[in-house]
């Protein structure tokens, strides 16, 4: 989580506001000014404004958050003319903000590109917030009928590009949400954001290059659940030491539908098409132990059609996911690693299969790919640390060592045809030679395939492949394959054996 998700929480602090007003505790407007800017200092922001204080009132003119682009390639800043804290009478506190909060970002170097600046305005309308507690134990309740981003300048090189050129619009309806903030030895916030849609339109156009893009879309339902732990005293330039320090993310966010449309135009050709999908998930987890990912949505579906398509694409799959696993710490013993994929019921429309199967010799089922990866790593270099990954790049190095590896769960389906299969290895560092500088390993890998004769007659009978194709390709599964327990069924078993000898159900391959 880089520092600038740290606008995240300013945003919930400009994203919020108020619904309950739960005070049983006394806590004063300084205190929570306090508490959001120790947050925001934490995160390496600068802090200015001016403090006035008028009875239980504190008033927090010109406000504005800066941020230094690492490697001093730009700064980054958040403003607001006024930010009022006041006691609201039982205990708690209510901040307000203003309408139009802009958003900065002055880019002085930019790798392969031109120096730009751009401004943002961050607006809400009917923004509440009450905080209460106490100090080191708040809780921050909020409301808003509509929070947005709209891009309202766009410098490069020192030419103003209107919206004509490039417009960024998005808007979240009907929020509600509560971030709770406790601090003790380390700072821990556990929030739930709940929106009831986000409207999205960002188009870009170059005249020059005639080429232009534009994509628009909403989503319903969106939720954000999820804590964040921040050490007291970090860096934030340098995330290893953060997460060694307790730094840690676990959130999941979610929604229960979506759409959207595009149209790209390219040397003067203009590609269209659109997107939907139903509910989806994404969960990340960040810690000094492991980066995971992992995402689900179902009922994708996509059309295209134009540019240099030459008939319309339609493509939909029941559901989509995918998980990935990595260690993110430096460490001598073996750490977890995982990475899993499911692409399910995938169809595609009668005219794309019309155009190499008209007589619909294949079966036109939905189609699957899934497997999951499970294994141990031992990590070289931090996982977070640019310059060291950098190194292993510069290097042609691995980052980490192998010592096993599980493939579960694997399963092709298609055009009548089905692949399983499961298998197990480990993996001797110390001999790079046996396989070309890849550590070598042992184990075995056992597959079923069905179908497999019954798909090479149809391929025939499509045009697809001819008939002496198929018998060099019935000659190489013999090869590798012998005869299952069921009809039109190969089953085989490969094997790696300490030696280094590569065996195909027990005959040697090499």
């Amino acid at each position: 989580m880089p520092r600038y998700s740290a606008f995240m929480y300013s945003a919930a602090l400009s994203v919020a506001v108020v619904a309950a007003p739960p005070a049983f505790a006394d806590v004063t407007p300084q205190q929570v000014w306090d508490d959001i800017e120790a947050y925001m200092t934490s995160f390496g922001y600068e802090v200015a404004g001016t403090e006035t204080l008028s009875g239980s009132t504190l008033s927090v003119k010109d406000m504005v958050l800066t941020m230094d682009i690492p490697d001093g390639e730009g700064v980054l800043s958040f403003s607001a003319a006024d930010v009022v804290l006041e006691d609201a009478g039982n205990g708690s506190v209510r901040v307000s903000f203003p309408a139009d909060m802009p958003i900065t970002l002055n880019m002085t170097e930019v790798p392969d590109g031109e120096p730009f600046d751009l401004t943002i305005d961050y607006t809400q309308d009917g923004l509440e917030m009450i905080v209460s507690g106490t100090p080191g134990d708040l809780t921050y309740d909020y409301t808003a009928d509509s929070l947005g981003m709209r891009l309202t300048e766009l410098v490069v090189d020192g030419e103003v590009l209107g919206r004509d050129v490039a417009r960024a619009d998005i808007t979240l309806t009907d929020i509600s949400g509560n971030a709770q903030v406790t601090v003790a030895d380390i700072r821990t916030i556990s929030q739930v954001l709940k929106a009831a849609s986000v409207d999205y339109d960002i188009a870009f156009n170059d005249p020059e290059a005639e080429g232009s893009a534009l994509f628009a879309g909403s989503m319903a339902g969106l939720l954000f659940e999820g804590s964040t732990s921040i050490p007291l005293d970090m860096d934030p330039e340098d995330m290893p030491a953060m997460l060694a320090a307790g730094f840690a993310v676990d959130g999941t966010f979610g929604h229960s539908g979506g759409s959207g449309s595009f149209a790209v135009t390219e040397d003067g050709e203009v590609t269209t098409g659109r997107t939907s999908s139903g509910s989806g998930t994404l969960q990340v987890t960040m810690n000094a132990d492991a980066l995971a990912y992992s995402g689900r949505t179902t009922d994708v579906e996509m059309s295209m059609t134009g540019g240099e398509l030459p008939f319309p694409v339609e493509t939909a799959m029941s559901e989509t996911a995918i998980n990935l696993t990595l260690p993110t710490s430096k460490g001598d013993e073996p750490s977890d690693v995982a990475f899993g994929v499911n692409l399910a019921g995938f169809t595609m429309s009668d005219m794309l299969w019309n155009i190499f199967d008209p007589g619909k010799a294949l079966p036109r089922d939905p189609a699957t790919l899934a497997f999951d990866l499970t294994g141990k790593v031992k990590m070289l270099v931090e996982l977070m640390d640019a310059e060291q990954m950098a190194m292993m790049d510069r290097e042609n190095a691995l980052p980490a060592e192998p010592q096993s590896l599980t493939l579960s769960g694997l399963l092709v389906e298609a055009i009548g045809a089905r692949l399983t299969g499961e298998g197990s290895f480990t993996f001797d560092n110390t001999d790079l030679e046996t396989f070309d500088g890849m550590p070598r390993p042992t184990g075995t890998l056992n597959l079923t395939l069905d179908g497999a004769n019954a798909v090479l007659d149809r391929l025939i009978a499509a045009g697809l492949m001819k008939q002496q194709d198929a018998m060099g390709a019935r000659m190489m599964l013999s090869m590798f394959a012998v005869a299952g327990s069921g009809e039109d069924q190969l089953k085989s078993t490969l094997e790696i054996n300490e030696s280094g000898q590569i065996l195909a159900n027990g005959q040697r391959i090499r």
